[in-house]
């Protein structure tokens, strides 16, 4: 992680979950992590978690709103210099049946899971292309982008079409970065169940049975991903629970 002490990382939904872990994770190794979400207060909380030699910075931003957005990134360049990793990570998720939802259910999960990614990484790819050195881009995509599980109750909505389209917008970025021979990373990681506020939208019991990954278990990863050699693409990550608890291992 040395080369990445000092650089700047924008993470999305850093209020809970992933994102927090990510925010606190990526200061921690010396980074400047501007955290972004709705709810900032809980942002703002992770700043004096810091241990290692980066900062934390705290922006409220919707990221199904674009003038917010663009916002940001103006701060960012204004006062940071602009962005050299990206973490996408904000998403909704309306549980429900796909027939049954309501329009406004479809448009904010394609803003926020889909546009709101779009936009973040047209933006970063400008700072990075303006800054000159290597730039990495992740994109927390999910399991359901991959196919989708056979259960008794499938009420996935709109969400892993969302997801889906997220991995095909992976697959573009990458060829876009070899053409333009723009040193930026994608990598595209996809958990299957995590234990975030998320799931809470689950009332099963046989939800609350399944293995799950531990937020710590995606940050790995990043992390793994940043650390690697510059020549080293790690494209795509699938990250699943173990049928056994860590705790009886």
């Amino acid at each position: 992680m040395d080369k990445w002490v000092g650089k700047i990382a924008l993470v999305t939904g850093a209020s809970a979950g992933i994102g927090q872990d990510l925010a606190l994770a990526l200061a921690d190794a010396g980074m400047k992590v501007v955290g972004i979400a709705r709810r900032v207060e809980m942002v703002e909380a992770l700043v004096g978690k810091v241990t290692g030699t980066g900062q934390i910075f705290c922006r409220k931003c919707d990221v199904s709103n674009e003038e917010e957005l663009l916002q940001t990134f103006s701060w960012i360049r204004e006062e940071l210099g602009g962005v050299d990793v990206l973490v996408c990570n904000a998403g909704v998720f309306r549980c429900n049946f796909l027939t049954q939802s309501d329009s406004v259910d479809f448009r904010d999960t394609f803003n926020v899971n889909v546009v709101g990614t779009c936009i973040c990484i047209r933006e970063a790819v400008k700072d990075m292309k303006e800054r000159g050195g290597s730039g990495h881009i992740f994109i927390v995509n999910s399991i359901l982008g991959k196919r989708i599980p056979d259960v008794s109750v499938p009420m996935y909505g709109a969400y892993p079409a969302s997801k889906f389209a997220l991995t095909g917008l992976a697959d573009v970025l990458r060829k876009e970065m070899m053409f333009f021979q723009l040193p930026v990373r994608v990598t595209s990681i996809h958990p299957g169940m995590v234990q975030t506020d998320m799931i809470k939208v689950f009332d099963s019991a046989l939800a609350q049975r399944l293995p799950k990954l531990n937020v710590a278990d995606i940050t790995s990863n990043v992390l793994h991903c940043l650390s690697a050699p510059m020549d080293v693409h790690i494209d795509e990550l699938t990250v699943m629970p173990g049928m056994v608890p860590a705790s009886q291992q």
